[in-house]
Parts: structure tokens; C-alpha cells; sequence
């Protein structure tokens, strides 16, 4: 179990610093995006890691991860915080499986829903999320695993929480990732960091405010001074941008 986890841990890292520089340097393609999704959902499969919303989940049970000692899992998590302080949700866009696998049936085409609405899948993210601290702090029952995540990245097909997860799958194809956003435990902490990050996907002086970007943007996150904690470096926008007038920089 130790190396499974610390294997898709060191990909995570590694697919981090590569996907942060594509960025960066303007080299990003949707192709790449689809590759490292790929990685992504076979690293959820194959070695079960990195499952951060499952593992957070599993700290608040009070329940050791993978036979390691409690403060190891605790540095990862912090770890890929600080970096989406400094990079933004690059880890939640592209190399969680849970998230990665959701991404993906967001590309068929078929009509889309609820776009935007950030207050109300906070509001809702916050309130699962205590209702998380409450079940496992007070009756020590844990609410992901009727989410089926851990089941279906198992292939234990022939339970229901496998079918429940299915569903959220669907549902995906219609509404852009409606675990990360209302579900995740971890997205509280990822959305806050990416909320005050260093680099972020910002205007330039090439904008003209046509509003495309704001119109594709799938978490409404594409208007001028918002804050870019529901940004899943999706790059939709940049790609629909006319005159070249989004970077991922620093500001100013």
C-alpha cells in the first residue's frame, strides 16, 4: 500500500510542475489537458492515489492511511495546498482521478446546466462539508463512501455506492463536476488557496471585453476581478479568447 500511494503521489508532484510551465508558457493544448487526465483516472484505477477527498475524510475518522503514521498523509495534503497557493487548483483540474474522471464526460457534447451559480455549490460544498465533520468527529460514519468513490475506482461493480458514483458520472456529462464542487471535502481547502494564488489564468492588455470567456467558463469564474477559487484550469477560456487576452501570471 505505502508504495502504491507514494507512486501516484510522485506522479501528482512531478504532472504538477509539468502542467504548471505548459501554463505558463503558453504550450498548453487540450490534447496534453486530455493526457494528463488519463494518467489521472489510470493512477485512481491501478494504485488508488492520490485520493485526496477520500484521505481527508479518513484523517477526520481518526483512521490511519495505508499503514503510515497520521502526520505523513497530513504533510501530502499540505503539501498540495501550498501549492495551489502558489499555482492554483492545477492539482483538482488535472491529476486527481475523482476529478479527472468527471472532466471527462463534461466534453460529450450535450446541453449544459447550472454554469456559474458559485454561491450555491459553495453554499452546498459548506454545508457538506460540515455535515462530513459532524458524522465522522461525532458518530465516527463516514458520508464519502456512500458516494461510491472508493467503490468504483475498486470495480466493486456489484455494489450500490459503484452505481451512485455511476450516476454522479452522468451527471457530469450535464453539469460540470458536481462532486468537486458541492461533494469534495478537500475543495474546501483547495478553493480557499487558489482564492489568494500567486499564478492565476488573468486578463491582459490585449483584452476587449467581448465576454466570451465569461460565457464558456463552466464554474463562472472568467469575469475580470473574480477571485478564481472555482477555476479548474480548464483553459476554456483562454481557447475561446479572439485577441490572445488571457495569460497564467502573476499579477501585475
Amino acid at each position: 500500500m505505502i508504495p502504491s500511494m507514494l507512486i501516484g503521489v510522485i506522479i501528482a508532484l512531478a504532472s504538477t510542475g509539468v502542467l504548471a510551465y505548459l501554463f505558463k508558457t503558453g504550450k498548453f493544448t487540450r490534447k496534453a489537458g486530455y493526457a494528463f487526465l488519463l494518467i489521472a483516472v489510470l493512477c485512481g484505477f491501478l494504485v488508488f492515489s492520490p485520493m485526496f477527498p477520500v484521505q481527508i475524510e479518513s484523517l477526520i475518522l481518526g483512521e490511519q492511511i495505508a499503514g503510515v503514521p497520521i502526520v505523513v498523509p497530513l504533510i501530502l495534503l499540505g503539501a498540495f495546498i501550498l501549492l495551489a497557493l502558489v499555482l492554483g487548483r492545477v492539482f483538482c483540474g488535472y491529476l486527481c482521478p475523482i476529478g479527472a474522471v468527471q472532466e471527462l464526460p463534461y466534453t460529450v457534447p450535450t446541453k449544459k446546466y447550472f454554469k456559474g451559480h458559485k454561491k450555491a455549490t459553495t453554499i452546498a460544498r459548506l454545508i457538506f462539508f460540515a455535515a462530513i465533520l459532524l458524522m465522522g468527529l461525532g458518530v465516527t460514519f463516514g458520508l464519502m463512501g456512500l458516494l461510491g468513490t472508493e467503490s468504483f475506482f475498486r470495480l466493486a461493480y456489484l455494489t450500490i455506492t459503484f452505481w451512485i458514483f455511476v450516476a454522479i458520472l452522468a451527471i457530469s456529462a450535464f453539469i460540470y463536476r458536481p462532486f468537486c464542487r458541492v461533494a469534495c471535502p478537500y475543495g474546501v481547502f483547495m478553493s480557499l488557496a487558489a482564492w489568494k494564488s500567486i499564478f492565476k489564468i488573468r486578463r491582459n492588455d490585449n483584452c476587449i471585453d467581448c465576454g466570451k470567456c465569461e460565457k464558456v467558463c463552466p464554474t463562472g469564474e472568467a469575469a475580470r476581478n473574480d477571485g478564481k477559487s472555482e477555476c479548474y484550469m480548464c483553459n476554456r477560456c483562454v481557447e475561446i479568447c479572439p485577441v490572445g487576452g488571457l495569460d497564467y501570471k502573476r499579477k501585475g
